[in-house]
């Protein structure tokens, strides 16, 4: 059996990576090993390791970090906290690789925990663009580190080939987001109101708004103009706002969300997390998403439902027929809010092609990885290209 470490730090990131878990735990030769850290062990946050021990997941190690604030200075010392307890994890869990999903900077210090114990780095998720927050610089360095490389599409393979790695170590998959929503199915409002005890009636919008870390405006202006163009463009409906991940700046913005859920108590609600499956039965039911986390350019496109993508954050990404682009003004954001929960539009993101695979990525991970010699893997190439473009 070659051991497979799991490296998983936030609500989102487990989510995606469950799939691949369940694809490991049925393998003859692969054997997975959960690595817990980040915001799963914070209360603060939801301790969401609560909603990995609800799954069943055995987890092998837990990397406790500090998260004493939002401060940058802070953010770099859970990154020391995190390669330091990860080295000693993988080391204690002799492990073949270590797989890991994203650009959060944790993430990056869980990868360069692999490299001085010549450990393969197997990377999901890479390619992609995402031109407002520093994860755009920590997910293009991580996937440097890593040995092995599964994207969600054709064009974030090719990407990674243009900066150097080997394509017979890149392939495209689909996403594991789509896996999720094809074996979750559908819920109902009435099936997300008796789960959330809400009142979600007459519909509702499911939102999400973490700091745009490379934004010219302060986070206190970003969230308070997002507030502001939700509240003026829901058209009637309730909203349901997660509170942002531990980026920089989130600390301001998770203050202003739940000082606003309480003077709209009548129609907001801001929970700090739903969980993997409460997220996807809200995103499934409700009328449009709102915000900049990845899921409104992925999971939602996938789902059919309207997204309403605001500020920089997650520009660069491939955007669905059902993405509007809003910038951060409440103006825009009212309109575009408008505009994605009108009939027509509606319907319009319902009937486009679901994006980014079949249902099937984690099953084709898999099948790479039981066919896969780990030995030396982490010795990589650099694959060169001459002035005609092609690779040498």
């Amino acid at each position: 059996m070659n051991r497979i470490g799991v490296f998983t730090a936030t609500r989102a990131e487990f989510g995606l990576l469950r799939p691949v878990i369940t694809a490991l735990e049925a393998s003859s030769t692969l054997e997975p090993v959960v690595i817990v850290s980040g915001a799963h062990l914070s209360e603060r946050h939801g301790m969401t390791v609560s909603d990995i021990q609800a799954e069943g997941v055995a987890i092998a190690a837990r990397v406790p970090v500090p998260l004493i604030s939002d401060r940058p200075v802070d953010i770099a010392a859970d990154m020391a906290a995190t390669l330091k307890g990860c080295a000693e994890a993988y080391a204690a869990l002799d492990l073949d690789a270590v797989l890991m999903l994203g650009d959060r900077t944790e993430l990056l210090a869980a990868a360069a925990a692999a490299v001085p114990l010549a450990l393969p780095v197997i990377h999901m998720e890479g390619g992609h663009l995402t031109h407002g927050a520093v994860d755009d610089s920590i997910r293009h360095a991580v996937s440097k580190l890593a040995a092995l490389h599964f994207t969600a599409a054709e064009p974030y393979r090719q990407r990674l080939i243009q900066m150097g790695e080997a394509p017979e170590r890149v392939f495209t998959v689909g996403s594991t987001a789509t896996d999720n929503l094809k074996a979750f199915g559908r819920r109902t409002r009435a099936q997300v109101e008796a789960e959330l005890d809400l009142d979600l009636s007459p519909g509702f919008i499911l939102a999400t708004f973490h700091p745009e870390t490379l934004g010219e405006m302060s986070p206190a202006a970003q969230i308070d103009a997002f507030l502001i163009g939700l509240a003026a463009g829901r058209e009637g409906r309730r909203v349901l706002i997660t509170l942002p991940n531990t980026d920089a700046g989130s600390d301001t913005v998770r203050t202003r969300i739940e000082a606003w859920a309480a003077a709209n108590a009548d129609w907001a609600t801001a929970r700090t997390s739903l969980g993997a499956r409460r997220y996807l039965a809200a995103l499934t039911a409700c009328d449009a998403v709102a915000g900049n986390s990845s899921s409104g350019v992925i999971e939602a496109p996938i789902a059919g439902v309207p997204c309403v993508n605001v500020g920089e954050r997650q520009a660069g990404r491939l955007r669905p027929p059902g993405v509007i682009d809003a910038p951060l003004a409440p103006e825009a954001i009212t309109a575009a809010l408008r505009r994605a929960l009108s009939p027509a539009f509606r319907a319009e993101a319902a009937q486009v092609p679901p994006p980014f695979g079949d249902g099937r990525a984690a099953e084709r991970i898999v099948a790479v990885l039981e066919a896969t010699d780990f030995t030396g893997l982490a010795r990589k190439p650099f694959v060169d290209a001459d002035r005609q473009g092609r690779r040498s």
